[in-house]
């Protein structure tokens, strides 16, 4: 997906979705993000192979 459309999805969801839906979003963010750092690291570590 592309930023621009995941910028679209987000707008949407914050303006039409209720608070918990909201909370739930940015959790599942969170989430993503930790993956994305473990990725990173993992990346990093194996350079060196």
């Amino acid at each position: 997906m592309k930023d621009d459309d995941l910028k679209k999805l987000s707008e949407h969801f914050f303006e039409k979705c209720p608070t918990e839906a909201r909370n739930f979003f940015h959790q599942i963010l969170e989430k993503l993000e930790k993956i994305e750092k473990k990725i990173d690291e993992l990346e990093a570590n194996t350079k060196g192979f």
